[in-house]
């Protein structure tokens, strides 16, 4: 059993995370989840709440009422921090070392190990700045899972490299990574 911090951000792909949470819990993990602002656009925090089995970590929340700052304790408290989705603002503020939300600030305070599943489209995946983010959190230990081919949420949008990877593969590379 891991313990597995779940942020989620703001793109649509967020309606999917539920279901990597109940896959995650299902195969004996604790779970706690961590909101950016953004991702509260696409699914509800009560959506959100039900499928982890307890509260959501927001910026609301960051300073606890017990003293803890909440992002070192999250950044402490979990074997692995799964960004899914993980969109390119997320993983730019990452790589640049922002830490003003929740998610960025857990991350910068010392996160054991990082796995990013990135949803986009297909422009923003093959941007020169996305791709230099990227290469930047590879070299600094962390993980990816995706993206993957396929249709986009948006009817505007061709297919492409870019859509969130299945909930399946999801599950299997955060496994992979506890496993090591």
């Amino acid at each position: 059993m891991a313990s597995i911090l779940v942020g989620i951000t703001g793109g649509i792909a967020a309606y999917k995370a539920p279901g990597v949470i109940r896959r995650l819990r299902e195969a004996g993990n604790e779970v706690r989840v961590v909101a950016t602002e953004a991702a509260f656009r696409f699914i509800p925090e009560e959506t959100l709440s039900i499928a982890a089995g307890g509260g959501v970590h927001t910026d609301v929340t960051w300073w606890e009422i017990s003293g803890r700052v909440e992002h070192v304790s999250l950044a402490r408290w979990a074997d692995l921090v799964l960004v899914a989705p993980a969109t390119a603002d997320s993983m730019a503020r990452a790589a640049i070392g922002l830490g003003d939300d929740l998610l960025s600030a857990t991350i910068l305070a010392g996160a054991k190990r990082v796995l990013w599943a990135p949803a986009m489209n297909p422009e923003m995946w093959s941007s020169p700045a996305t791709v230099r983010n990227v290469e930047t959190l590879k070299n600094w230990g962390h993980s990816f899972v995706g993206p993957e081919e396929g249709l986009m949420a948006s009817a505007d949008e061709q297919p492409g490299l870019g859509r969130l990877a299945d909930e399946t593969e999801i599950v299997a590379a955060v496994e992979e990574i506890i496993a090591s």
